[in-house]
């Protein structure tokens, strides 16, 4: 699926000029029959003198070319390109949701369903220390922290990505309340980028984690979905995620959840000897059981 904000426009150009400057043929279509490229006056044309080539004595000058091109009608400035990139870029396939442009003007819903208050849209699966994972028809993939993580880890100070490229079980180190935490996708992904928008603002993973606030991009490999959850199976396991975290809270630092859901950034709120033993038991790669698979 493209973007929806992928635009065509067939544009002509100068062959000869030392600038290529590309016109849209839309723009002021009852000048075309003024313009010397589209009839026999282009031999009058400067450029064409200093560059002459055998054409039509009619028109219209050899030199004229013209070609498709796309732009993103969301860009403030529109940059033209050739109509064969978008098929290289997020443009062009279903990674376009992760695109900062998209995001802002679209404003798509990231939750397409939900536990208890926890978004957790249906089209994505999820690992058992709370990250996502979304693949495309094209094996593309992207990967984040999901809304119960979030909501634990509260204000992400600081974001670092242990690596930005190559075949690795995706990892990032978060800072929360001067605390490094690191998150661990536990599969291989063949990674291909990170979101290093959030390194400026980390505020995103709280306030869109299964869009703007995504970590990793890459492509899938082997091993890469394995033990992931979805659907109705997906929901039962944060279900039982939300009960295990209220008995956590409840018997290690007698917090009571707040009309039914923990308080967002409940982790800084904890005593500082708690807090590794609450993130190890829901976050770390081996949590629910699940180890990493080999």
């Amino acid at each position: 699926m493209t973007c929806p904000f992928l635009k065509e426009a067939q544009v002509k150009f100068c062959h000869a000029s030392s600038v290529r400057k590309l016109i849209p043929l839309s723009v002021a279509p009852a000048g075309r029959a003024e313009e010397k490229c589209s009839s026999g006056a282009y031999l009058t044309c400067r450029v064409y003198q200093s560059h002459p080539m055998e054409g039509p004595a009619a028109g219209p000058c050899p030199c004229l070319g013209e070609s498709l091109m796309q732009y993103c009608a969301a860009a403030p400035v529109a940059k033209l390109v050739p109509f064969s990139e978008s098929l290289l870029s997020r443009c062009g396939n279903d990674s376009h949701r992760y695109c900062e442009l998209y995001g802002s003007m679209a404003h798509p819903v990231a939750a397409g369903d939900e536990v208890d208050g926890i978004a957790m849209p249906p089209e994505l699966r999820y690992a058992a220390n709370h990250l996502w994972l979304e693949v495309d028809d094209g094996g593309q993939c992207h990967a984040g922290i999901d809304a119960f993580l979030s909501r634990v880890l509260g204000n992400v100070e600081r974001i670092q990505y242990v690596w930005q490229q190559g075949l690795h079980r995706p990892a990032a180190i978060l800072t929360v309340g001067g605390a490094d935490w690191e998150v661990v996708f536990p599969n291989p992904i063949l990674l291909t980028g990170c979101n290093l928008y959030l390194r400026a603002n980390p505020a995103r993973l709280n306030s869109e984690p299964y869009t703007g606030g995504w970590l990793f991009e890459g492509r899938v490999v082997e091993g890469t979905t394995n033990n992931l959850m979805q659907g109705s199976e997906a929901k039962a396991w944060m279900d039982q995620e939300l009960r295990r975290i209220h008995e956590s809270l409840q018997k290690g630092s007698g917090m009571a959840a707040d009309g039914g859901l923990f308080a967002t950034g409940v982790l800084n709120c904890l005593g500082r000897e708690s807090r590794p033993a609450l993130f190890h038991e829901f976050f770390s790669p081996f949590a629910s059981g699940k180890g990493i698979s080999e």
